[in-house]
């Protein structure tokens, strides 16, 4: 079973991947890093939809 830190780590690796990538779900957009309800996110610089977020257990 992994630690909080192992997953934490892994959720910080995954976002910084996504960061600066296109925008499934608009012609114009960027994925960069920031909070969507709550949580760490990457959401679409023009659109604002939510590439990818995560919940962390505390």
């Amino acid at each position: 079973m992994q630690s909080l830190r192992e997953q934490t780590d892994q959720s910080t690796k995954l976002l910084e991947l996504l960061e600066s990538t296109s925008c499934s779900f608009c012609d114009d957009g960027l994925l960069v890093r920031d909070r969507y309800k709550g949580h760490e996110a990457v959401v679409c610089s023009s659109c604002w939809t939510p590439g990818a977020q995560v919940w962390n257990s505390q």
